[in-house]
């Protein structure tokens, strides 16, 4: 799971606040309802979902990069606080409220496609979260490359092969994923 490094670091967070006075030797004797408390205390389904990429510690999708600004022509510019929305369980900002509004009225026309994984780990069965800096808007749609090496790759090969490889197996690989909407 590539949630594993969020929900260890939530999970130690929420340890660390436990009382002091408790020892370590009493920790063994906790009961399942102390452990459903550390359960309930966890970060909602918003960017705890790898169905859409998103930041491990911030949350947010592309790195709270305007995904409306990639299809500009200055290109990727930062989002603000003051212009955010939840989408597919993901926090994601916006530079305007112009980019906001265009977003909400069709987001999978600016959200990365297949969740922001990259395309050509795709095309050979594996799953590797996308970088926001390292993409490629092809058709319409935007791509995210896991590395510089990978995004060379497909500028190499055939995009439309690796597309159409990735593509293929998007739907095979997504249902074994947290889906945001169902929390499954």
């Amino acid at each position: 799971m590539h949630n594993r490094p969020l929900t260890l670091a939530a999970l130690g967070l929420l340890l660390a606040a436990l009382p002091a006075a408790e020892s370590r030797a009493a920790a063994p004797a906790r009961t399942a309802t102390d452990g459903a408390s550390l359960l309930a205390a966890l970060p909602s389904a918003i960017g705890v979902t790898e169905q859409v990429a998103f930041h491990a510690l911030s949350g947010f999708a592309l790195d709270g990069l305007d995904p409306v600004s990639y299809f500009l022509p200055e290109g990727p510019r930062a989002g603000r606080g003051a212009y955010e929305l939840v989408w597919r369980g993901a926090a994601w900002r916006f530079h305007s409220a112009s980019n906001r509004a265009a977003f909400a009225a069709g987001p999978e026309r600016f959200a990365p496609r297949l969740g922001g994984h990259d395309p050509v780990a795709l095309a050979r069965g594996r799953l590797a979260a996308g970088r926001p800096d390292l993409h490629a808007v092809v058709d319409g749609r935007l791509y995210l490359f896991h590395d510089a090496r990978s995004l060379a790759r497909f500028a190499e090969a055939s995009e439309g092969a690796v597309l159409a490889d990735a593509e293929r197996a998007w739907p095979r690989i997504a249902a074994g994923l947290v889906d945001p909407a169902s929390g499954r």
